[in-house]
């Protein structure tokens, strides 16, 4: 709290100071956390509408906000989760692939197989999740870990991106 301590240690006493400090420093991480969830609740309510930029970049048109003409997850006719498991499964016939929705259905985890072992997990999740456990429970096993953004702002999960990502962690 050094700046804090500075100003007002002699005012009010060093200690005083940084209790205050403290203080505050825990009401704008309560304020962070409780702003964190309130999104995370709006992009659950919504998981598959696109989100757009609010200001165009030197007055034209933001590319964001155009859905872009090749596939991806907005303009497929159905659930995020149903565009990446079509996605996986044409571009990816080799593998056996399985779907598990987690986190009380704000997540949803695939996991690809080849020749009875597991070669790959993909945890689609929103923007705001700050889980960690799967990713660091693949590393630990050495199997390939990728994420994707559902709701990720200007990221629209197009076709050649997801199966170019997934392509290069599967070798």
């Amino acid at each position: 709290m050094g700046l804090l301590s500075n100003i007002l240690g002699k005012a009010i006493g060093d200690a005083a100071a940084d209790k205050l400090g403290k203080v505050i420093t825990e009401a704008v991480s309560a304020a962070e956390k409780a702003a964190a969830k309130a999104e995370n609740a709006v992009a659950s309510a919504a998981p598959s509408a696109p989100q757009a930029r609010q200001t165009p970049v030197s007055g034209e048109s933001d590319p964001y906000e155009v859905i872009p003409a090749e596939e991806c997850q907005y303009n497929y006719s159905g659930s995020y989760a149903q565009y990446f498991e079509h996605v996986f499964s044409e571009d990816f016939p080799g593998y056996l692939l399985s779907r598990e929705s987690t986190y009380n259905g704000r997540a949803t985890v695939f996991t690809f197989r080849q020749g009875g072992r597991k070669a790959l997990v993909v945890e689609l999740l929103s923007e705001n999740s700050s889980v960690t456990k799967l990713r660091k429970a693949c590393a630990a096993e050495g199997v390939p870990y990728l994420r994707f953004y559902y709701d990720h702002d200007g990221w629209w999960n197009t076709r050649s991106y997801v199966s170019g990502r997934v392509r290069a962690a599967l070798g």
